[in-house]
């Protein structure tokens, strides 16, 4: 009978070399450019070089950059420190930028071949950073209010298209309404209608009934559905107005059941971040009527007439651009998408010759930190004609105000007033002071386990001291290579914990390898015995830690998920190093000794 052929010992496979090797590489070549660091720097897209008033306005106040870097139609500025990264914005910002972008970056201090191959340094969060962060909590009444108003108003409209007269119909509780029939009322054409109008059906609103009298109240499923889209689409518009501010480096995330957070590295002025990103401004436009019984004021105080419905709202824009009319007075031109558009010349078709006003909306704080809406006609004009998806409004103030209001249009209006409930800064200079500590710590860990090594398994130690440095850069660059990985204070600490494991393994490892050893088994047969004994202790111990990690950042917000990202890159590349990385070392150099001892 032919006998089988046994594996060879301590032998890997060729394409399990390559494996490692390019692994190895790839992530080494995306780790560079955060070695290297990273300066702060000022983006001007749709520029080209620095004209000779923004030069001068610069060096008048002693503001020089490092190197100027044309790409295509962006200019990079990059300076000196983040202080002067805040000034040569604001110093700009003052000119005439026509259709010019400024944003606030850091440019990367590594070589222009390795960035233009994609690597970029790792995203630095906010206590490494310095900046600010801004809690803010959605109104969720308002959400509740409106949706139950909103109820209400299509329920007096259908009852009067259906000529059902006679019902009482009254708001008793935030999220609930009652609706009282007339005496002697067949129920069935009313309720028919209710069902259609109010969703009682899905579960949208739960009906109540008691005699004459018809209770609806909106249901805790329905509840959490409108905070959770009012949330959710409040991010993305939140998203929009940071990028509109050039901040590219912002993180905006959900915190709890109606909360935001917001963080602005390199921003140590958030007073414009603040106002914007707060300010809950929508546009609509109205018919007026001059013996309508619904009234708002303009801005001299005079009040204008008009339809309580408007003809078109603000989530139809797509587009708004700032500039100055004919006749010298700043305008905005408006762009509407397809439904918005024919909405607005349908109308404008049907009302050539009569007046349009223009209502600008916004929520704010009162004196008892309560949110008001306060709306203003800015402009009241006659249709001269129909109207399409693109037209101007004029009316509106300063150039400054245009501005402003057209990048509120422009990224969309809120389905919910915010509420600031905390601001926290962290200066540049604690920042840096954080890398520093952060940086010395992984050092010194770094250096008293690499000593530990050397002096307890010798010429093994060397072999784990590859391999620890090996994880160290195969870390950076997953952290470097992972789309929204941020790295924070905690994500250090993290850093330096899953070295402390990579120690670990290659311990259980070596020492399973010596007590073979003592056994009086050959080197190769312990080197063989060691790494097979010890994977299952290994797996273990790792994949437990790597659940509570994976636990730990669906949880967690802002630094525990910094934390848990590097736990979980620190666990997966110390694995890898650890076993496959070190065996790969020494299976050609002691893999096939028959020796008893490993001699230093």
């Amino acid at each position: 009978m032919r006998k089988k052929r046994s594996t060879p010992l301590n032998r890997m496979k060729r394409w399990q070399y390559a494996l490692l090797l390019l692994m190895l590489l790839t992530f080494t070549f995306y780790s560079l450019p955060s070695f290297f660091g990273e300066q702060p720097a000022v983006g001007l897209y749709g520029q080209y070089g620095l004209t000779a008033a923004q030069q001068q306005r610069l060096a008048d106040h002693q503001i020089t950059p490092l190197k100027a870097i044309q790409q295509q139609d962006k200019l990079t500025l990059v300076l000196a420190n983040q202080h002067q990264q805040q000034r040569a914005k604001q110093l700009l910002e003052q000119g005439d930028l026509g259709d010019t972008t400024l944003t606030l970056e850091f440019h990367a201090n590594a070589p222009s071949w390795i960035t233009r191959l994609g690597a970029d340094p790792i995203k630095l969060g906010l206590d490494l950073r310095g900046g600010s962060q801004l809690l803010i909590g959605v109104d969720v009444d308002f959400v509740i209010d409106t949706q139950t108003n909103n109820l209400l108003d299509t329920l007096r409209s259908r009852f009067r298209e259906a000529n059902l007269r006679g019902a009482t119909i009254m708001r008793t509780a935030q999220g609930a309404l009652a609706v009282t029939l007339p005496v002697g009322a067949a129920p069935d054409r009313w309720l028919a209608i209710i069902n259609e109008s109010a969703g009682t059906r899905q579960d949208q609103w739960t009906l109540i009934r008691s005699g004459n009298e018809l209770k609806l109240v909106l249901s805790d499923a329905e509840r959490t559905l409108l905070v959770n889209n009012a949330v959710t689409q409040n991010l993305s518009i939140l998203k929009k107005r940071i990028n509109e501010l050039g901040i590219v480096e912002a993180s905006v995330v959900r915190q709890g059941q109606d909360g935001i957070r917001i963080e602005l590295p390199g921003v140590h002025n958030p007073k414009q971040a603040k106002e914007v990103i707060g300010a809950t401004a929508s546009l609509a436009f109205y018919e007026a009527k001059a013996d309508s019984h619904f009234y708002i004021a303009d801005r001299s105080g005079q009040a204008i007439g008009m339809a309580r419905k408007p003809v078109l709202s603000g989530e139809h824009i797509v587009d708004a651009r700032a500039n100055m009319g004919e006749m010298g007075q700043p305008q905005v031109n408006i762009v509407l998408d397809t439904l918005g558009g024919s909405k607005m010349n349908q109308f404008s078709r049907q009302h050539v010759g009569k007046p349009m006003a223009t209502v600008f909306t916004e929520y704010k704080t009162n004196t008892q930190g309560k949110l008001r809406a306060q709306s203003e006609v800015i402009n009241v004009a006659t249709i001269q004609t129909a109207l399409g998806n693109q037209f101007r409004i004029t009316g509106i103030g300063t150039v400054p105000e245009a501005q402003e209001l057209a990048m509120l249009l422009r990224a969309g209006a809120l389905t919910a007033p915010l509420r600031i409930l905390e601001e926290r800064s962290i200066g540049p200079t604690l920042g840096q002071q954080n890398i520093e500590a952060g940086v010395t710590a992984l050092a010194f860990g770094m250096a008293g386990m690499m000593l530990f090594m050397l002096a307890w398994y010798r010429k093994f130690g060397w072999v784990a001291i590859t391999a620890l440095v090996a994880n160290l850069l195969m870390q950076v660059g997953m952290l470097a290579m992972l789309p929204g990985a941020v790295l924070t204070l905690p994500g250090i600490a993290g850093l330096v914990l899953t070295v402390g494991m990579a120690v670990d393994t290659h311990v259980l490892i070596f020492e399973r390898i010596k007590d073979r050893l003592r056994e009086g088994g050959s080197l190769a047969n312990a080197i063989d015995f060691g790494y097979r004994s010890a994977f299952s202790t290994i797996f273990d111990a790792n994949i437990t830690t790597l659940i509570c990690a994976v636990v730990l950042y669906a949880i967690g917000s802002g630094p525990l998920q910094g934390f848990a990202i590097t736990l979980i890159l620190g666990l997966l590349s110390s694995m890898i190093t650890g076993i496959w990385g070190t065996r790969a070392i020494i299976n050609p150099l002691w893999g096939r000794s028959n020796e008893r001892t490993l001699k230093v």
